[in-house]
Protein backbone atom coordinates (compact mmCIF):
# COMPACT_ATOMS: atom_id res chain seq x y z
CA UNK A 1 0.00 0.00 0.00
CA UNK A 2 2.91 2.36 0.61
CA UNK A 3 5.16 3.40 -2.25
CA UNK A 4 8.66 4.83 -2.24
CA UNK A 5 11.44 5.42 -4.70
CA UNK A 6 14.69 7.29 -5.01
CA UNK A 7 15.94 9.82 -7.49
CA UNK A 8 19.60 9.49 -8.39
CA UNK A 9 21.70 12.64 -8.26
CA UNK A 10 23.62 11.95 -11.48
CA UNK A 11 22.64 9.24 -13.98
CA UNK A 12 26.15 8.73 -15.41
CA UNK A 13 27.47 6.79 -12.40
CA UNK A 14 26.51 3.28 -11.29
CA UNK A 15 24.41 3.64 -8.17
CA UNK A 16 22.36 1.40 -5.96
CA UNK A 17 20.62 1.45 -2.64
CA UNK A 18 19.41 -1.11 -0.13
CA UNK A 19 16.78 -1.00 2.60
CA UNK A 20 18.27 -2.81 5.61
CA UNK A 21 15.47 -1.92 8.01
CA UNK A 22 12.27 0.00 8.59
CA UNK A 23 10.19 0.66 11.66
CA UNK A 24 6.61 1.92 11.51
CA UNK A 25 4.97 3.37 14.62
CA UNK A 26 1.18 3.58 14.45
CA UNK A 27 -0.72 5.51 17.14
CA UNK A 28 -4.53 5.37 17.10
CA UNK A 29 -5.86 8.56 18.66
CA UNK A 30 -9.11 8.75 20.71
CA UNK A 31 -10.75 10.77 17.90
CA UNK A 32 -10.02 7.99 15.38
CA UNK A 33 -7.10 9.72 13.66
CA UNK A 34 -4.02 7.52 13.14
CA UNK A 35 -0.53 9.02 13.52
CA UNK A 36 2.08 7.15 11.46
CA UNK A 37 5.86 7.53 11.86
CA UNK A 38 7.89 5.63 9.25
CA UNK A 39 11.59 5.22 10.07
CA UNK A 40 13.15 4.29 6.73
CA UNK A 41 16.85 3.35 6.69
CA UNK A 42 18.57 3.52 3.31
CA UNK A 43 22.10 2.25 2.57
CA UNK A 44 23.36 4.23 -0.42
CA UNK A 45 26.11 3.15 -2.81
CA UNK A 46 26.85 6.24 -4.86
CA UNK A 47 25.38 9.73 -4.85
CA UNK A 48 21.66 10.29 -4.17
CA UNK A 49 19.68 13.47 -3.58
CA UNK A 50 15.99 12.69 -3.33
CA UNK A 51 13.32 10.16 -2.43
CA UNK A 52 9.56 10.01 -2.53
CA UNK A 53 6.69 8.15 -0.93
CA UNK A 54 3.31 7.63 -2.53
CA UNK A 55 0.75 6.83 0.16
CA UNK A 56 -2.43 5.43 -1.43
CA UNK A 57 -5.83 6.61 -0.19
CA UNK A 58 -9.09 4.69 -0.26
CA UNK A 59 -12.47 6.36 -0.42
CA UNK A 60 -13.09 8.38 2.75
CA UNK A 61 -9.41 8.56 3.73
CA UNK A 62 -7.20 11.64 3.90
CA UNK A 63 -3.76 12.58 5.19
CA UNK A 64 -2.56 15.80 6.77
CA UNK A 65 0.19 17.11 9.08
CA UNK A 66 3.00 15.68 6.94
CA UNK A 67 6.58 16.12 8.20
CA UNK A 68 9.99 14.71 7.28
CA UNK A 69 12.97 14.35 9.61
CA UNK A 70 16.55 13.16 9.40
CA UNK A 71 17.85 12.58 12.92
CA UNK A 72 17.11 15.74 14.90
CA UNK A 73 16.74 17.81 11.73
CA UNK A 74 13.21 18.72 10.67
CA UNK A 75 13.00 19.23 6.92
CA UNK A 76 11.43 22.48 5.67
CA UNK A 77 8.29 22.36 3.49
CA UNK A 78 8.05 23.93 0.04
CA UNK A 79 10.24 21.66 -2.11
CA UNK A 80 9.16 20.65 -5.62
CA UNK A 81 7.19 17.39 -5.88
CA UNK A 82 7.84 16.57 -9.53
CA UNK A 83 9.71 13.28 -9.77
CA UNK A 84 13.28 13.87 -10.91
CA UNK A 85 13.24 17.46 -9.69
CA UNK A 86 16.05 18.82 -7.58
CA UNK A 87 15.62 20.75 -4.40
CA UNK A 88 17.67 22.14 -1.58
CA UNK A 89 18.83 19.42 0.85
CA UNK A 90 16.69 19.43 3.99
CA UNK A 91 13.43 20.29 2.20
CA UNK A 92 10.29 18.36 1.32
CA UNK A 93 7.09 18.83 -0.64
CA UNK A 94 3.61 17.30 -0.51
CA UNK A 95 1.25 16.71 -3.45
CA UNK A 96 -2.31 15.49 -2.91
CA UNK A 97 -4.65 13.81 -5.40
CA UNK A 98 -7.88 11.89 -4.89
CA UNK A 99 -6.16 8.53 -4.58
CA UNK A 100 -2.77 9.30 -3.01
CA UNK A 101 -0.50 11.68 -1.16
CA UNK A 102 3.03 12.05 -2.53
CA UNK A 103 5.82 13.16 -0.19
CA UNK A 104 9.11 14.13 -1.88
CA UNK A 105 12.21 15.01 0.14
CA UNK A 106 15.65 16.25 -0.86
CA UNK A 107 18.97 15.48 0.83
CA UNK A 108 22.63 14.81 0.00
CA UNK A 109 24.02 11.28 0.44
CA UNK A 110 27.19 9.67 -0.92
CA UNK A 111 27.82 5.98 -0.15
CA UNK A 112 26.42 6.12 3.38
CA UNK A 113 23.44 5.03 5.45
CA UNK A 114 20.69 7.49 6.37
CA UNK A 115 17.45 7.11 8.27
CA UNK A 116 14.55 9.36 7.34
CA UNK A 117 11.30 9.71 9.27
CA UNK A 118 8.14 10.39 7.29
CA UNK A 119 5.35 11.35 9.66
CA UNK A 120 1.69 11.97 8.84
CA UNK A 121 -1.83 11.84 10.26
CA UNK A 122 -4.38 9.54 8.61
CA UNK A 123 -8.12 10.27 8.81
CA UNK A 124 -10.73 7.65 7.89
CA UNK A 125 -8.33 4.71 8.30
CA UNK A 126 -9.68 3.61 11.69
CA UNK A 127 -13.30 2.52 11.25
CA UNK A 128 -15.45 2.22 14.37
CA UNK A 129 -18.24 -0.33 14.84
CA UNK A 130 -20.42 -1.07 17.89
CA UNK A 131 -17.90 -3.42 19.44
CA UNK A 132 -14.61 -2.89 17.59
CA UNK A 133 -12.37 -0.40 15.83
CA UNK A 134 -10.79 -1.79 12.66
CA UNK A 135 -7.40 -0.36 11.59
CA UNK A 136 -6.55 -1.74 8.14
CA UNK A 137 -3.06 -0.44 7.38
CA UNK A 138 -0.50 -2.09 5.17
CA UNK A 139 2.68 -1.13 6.93
CA UNK A 140 4.79 -2.00 3.87
CA UNK A 141 3.86 -1.63 0.21
CA UNK A 142 4.44 -3.67 -2.93
CA UNK A 143 5.88 -0.77 -4.91
CA UNK A 144 9.36 -0.81 -3.36
CA UNK A 145 11.92 -1.66 -6.05
CA UNK A 146 14.31 -3.37 -3.60
CA UNK A 147 13.72 -5.82 -0.78
CA UNK A 148 13.61 -4.93 2.91
CA UNK A 149 15.88 -6.70 5.39
CA UNK A 150 13.86 -6.19 8.57
CA UNK A 151 10.49 -4.59 9.37
CA UNK A 152 8.97 -3.85 12.74
CA UNK A 153 5.57 -2.19 13.12
CA UNK A 154 4.13 -1.22 16.50
CA UNK A 155 0.48 -0.25 16.99
CA UNK A 156 -0.55 1.68 20.09
CA UNK A 157 -4.25 1.95 20.88
CA UNK A 158 -6.10 4.80 22.64
CA UNK A 159 -5.63 4.66 26.41
CA UNK A 160 -3.02 1.96 25.73
CA UNK A 161 -5.65 -0.78 25.70
CA UNK A 162 -4.39 -4.12 24.40
CA UNK A 163 -5.54 -4.98 20.89
CA UNK A 164 -8.05 -7.83 20.70
CA UNK A 165 -6.91 -9.39 17.42
CA UNK A 166 -4.11 -8.72 15.00
CA UNK A 167 -3.24 -10.23 11.64
CA UNK A 168 -0.12 -10.17 9.51
CA UNK A 169 -0.41 -10.95 5.81
CA UNK A 170 0.59 -12.55 3.50
CA UNK A 171 1.65 -15.86 4.97
CA UNK A 172 4.47 -16.09 2.39
CA UNK A 173 6.37 -13.33 4.24
CA UNK A 174 8.39 -14.70 7.16
CA UNK A 175 7.34 -12.93 10.33
CA UNK A 176 5.12 -12.88 13.37
CA UNK A 177 2.58 -10.74 15.17
CA UNK A 178 1.80 -10.52 18.85
CA UNK A 179 -0.51 -8.64 21.15
CA UNK A 180 1.18 -6.29 23.60
CA UNK A 181 -0.04 -4.45 26.69
CA UNK A 182 -0.42 -1.26 24.61
CA UNK A 183 -1.53 -2.68 21.25
CA UNK A 184 0.27 -5.02 18.87
CA UNK A 185 3.63 -5.64 17.18
CA UNK A 186 4.46 -7.08 13.77
CA UNK A 187 7.93 -8.26 12.74
CA UNK A 188 9.02 -9.51 9.33
CA UNK A 189 12.35 -10.46 7.74
CA UNK A 190 13.68 -10.48 4.18
CA UNK A 191 10.65 -8.96 2.46
CA UNK A 192 11.19 -9.30 -1.29
CA UNK A 193 10.97 -6.35 -3.67
CA UNK A 194 7.43 -5.61 -4.86
CA UNK A 195 5.92 -7.47 -1.87
CA UNK A 196 3.46 -5.84 0.56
Amino acid sequence: MLVAALVAAAPAEAKSFALPQARVLVQVEPDGAVIVDEYLTFAFDGSFSGAYRDIPLREGESIDVVQVFEGDTMYRPGAPTELGSSGEPGTFGVERTNDRVRVVWHYAAVSEAKTFVVQYRFHGLAVGYDDIVDVNLRVWGEEWEVGLGQLQADLTTPDHEPARRVWGHPVSVRGDVQLTQEGATLRALDIPARQW
